[in-house]
């Protein structure tokens, strides 16, 4: 600690005297020019004047503010968690953080808040609701245990410093670009020292951490969190905003950590962990990285001495929470910032199919109307570009024409893309008011089954408009499904899903 904290501090400090050099610098120029016979240069006094009160004004520490970053969690609520938190601190020698968090992320932290020059500040620990459906309970002890080992490092007290530094740097060589000073240079060369010996800092506390974590849990529940996150970590935002978020935006609020979990196991979303598990394994170190590469890491963890005996076997950290319904609920009114998301029940997945099927239903009804009243099997042909149109549907040739047609308003860019939405919509629609059923699950496709018959409609349609199925094709599959004269748009479809009679 004491060996970082003084490089860090010597490289803080070589920061602000090249600042204030480059400063007193130009103000001598100036001083000697205003006293120096002859003529005097007064783009040089402009240029100074320019170049020094950006500097200062770049330099200047800014108060970095610190909000709740997720939920309170106390001890009275949630004994089972406090009692691991308290059980890893007293391994790693450390007070129990003032502060414990659940955030919507898959990640786990810990900070001083509030503190002056390193001292003073509140401890504050931070743990995602996904990583705990998706690890062990040995595993988000070794997981806590390696956040313990940053404040063990004392790495919290060091972080703010190097934070701030890195922020002045930045803000000093960008402010100096915009105002086309040649002067950002040496702020680039030393930017780059700075970051590279930091980062190099921050390499080494990631080490350090994980050790302890090692001698406090064990072997393997770190290696296996370490490879389990390198898998995961780059899916819960898509989650969200492709399966979750949609749903509560219609009023339904289905489990959020076990939705998560079965959206892992969908056989997309498990093609795409074994991609990002390959790639995080393989990543190589850069010197601009704050933490080294897993597989370095997971190497690391295997040398290390006095290991804990623990597994990495057992029921998933979620566990260690009561009222999980609870706490979702307020999770997602911190993170929407919308307390009405408060009122909207607890549902399940299944329900969510239902609510899809409402969806295309609004759709139709809408939007059906503003079309000529086509069939299934006139999708092919609108999709592929190949429709020869005459009569009411003139004009209507492909995709773009297509979705024009229902709104002029849609971006000539994205209506290829909408047309293909749309009709993917109204498909779905006409299949579900024809006894077919709707199936999917987090991460899943849609499919529309009826006896053996099923059908993906949306990817039926992005076949058809990627030529992958040709018109022929297209037609028998609807031959077989009994959906070939199924009217997909038209008036009549428009009020038979609640559209006013004669509505545009």
């Amino acid at each position: 600690m004491a060996g970082r904290a003084l490089l860090a501090l010597l490289l803080m400090i070589g920061f602000y005297v090249l600042a204030i050099a480059i400063c007193i610098a130009l103000a001598a120029l100036v001083y000697v020019d205003i006293t120096s016979p002859g003529r005097k240069h007064v783009k040089l006094y402009i240029f100074a004047a320019v170049t020094i009160g950006v500097v200062v004004w770049s330099i200047v520490p800014r108060k970095a503010a610190f909000p709740d970053p997720g939920i309170r969690l106390t001890k009275q609520r949630q004994p089972r968690l406090f009692s691991m938190i308290e059980d890893v601190a007293k391994a790693a020698g450390q007070p129990v953080p003032k502060s414990v968090f659940l955030v919507n992320e898959i990640n786990a932290f810990v900070a001083e808040r509030n503190a002056r020059l390193g001292f003073g500040g509140e401890r504050v620990l931070g743990l995602g609701l996904p990583l705990m459906r998706v690890l062990t309970v040995p595993q988000i002890k070794s997981v806590i245990a390696h956040e313990f080992g940053h404040f063990h490092g004392g790495d919290t007290k060091l972080g703010p410093f190097l934070y701030r530094t890195r922020a002045s740097i930045g803000r000093t060589i960008t402010n100096l670009q915009n105002a086309d000073s040649f002067l950002h240079k040496p702020f680039e060369w030393y930017g780059k020292l700075f970051l590279k010996t930091t980062f190099g800092i921050s390499r080494a506390q990631e080490y350090a951490a994980d050790a302890l974590s090692v001698r406090i849990v064990g072997v393997e529940p770190v290696q296996t969190s370490l490879r389990r996150i390198g898998e995961i970590g780059p899916l819960f935002d898509s989650y969200l905003d492709h399966e979750y978020v949609p749903m509560l935006r219609r009023g339904v609020r289905p489990p959020l950590a076990d939705g998560f979990a079965s959206y892992l196991e969908s056989a997309d979303v498990r093609e795409m962990q074994v991609s990002f598990g390959e790639s995080a394994m393989q990543a190589k170190g850069d010197p601009y990285d704050s933490h080294p590469p897993i597989s370095q890491r997971i190497r690391a963890a295997g040398d290390v001495e006095g290991a804990g005996s623990e597994s990495a076997d057992g029921p998933h950290g979620v566990t260690l929470l009561d009222d999980v319904d609870t706490l979702e609920r307020d999770l997602m009114v911190f993170v929407t910032q919308n307390r009405s998301v408060a009122e909207i029940p607890a549902d399940s997945w299944a329900r969510c199919a239902g609510v899809l099927q409402d969806g295309w239903r609004e759709v139709a009804a809408e939007h059906a109307g503003r079309l000529p009243a086509f069939t299934c099997e006139d999708i092919a042909s609108i999709a592929r570009g190949e429709r020869e149109a005459d009569g009411d549907a003139a004009g209507i040739r492909d995709l773009e024409t297509f979705a024009a047609t229902i709104s002029a308003q849609i971006p000539r860019e994205e209506r290829v893309g909408a047309g293909a939405y749309y009709l993917g919509a109204f498909l779905a629609h006409a299949m579900a008011s024809h006894g077919f059923e709707v199936r999917t699950a987090p991460g899943d496709p849609i499919v529309l089954h009826r006896g053996e018959s099923s059908l993906q409609p949306f990817d039926a349609v992005g076949r058809l408009a990627r030529n992958e199925t040709d018109v022929e094709s297209w037609c028998r599959d609807c031959e077989q499904l009994g959906i070939s004269k199924v009217l997909i748009s038209g008036t009549q479809v428009a009020e038979a899903a609640g559209a006013k009679p004669n509505s545009d």
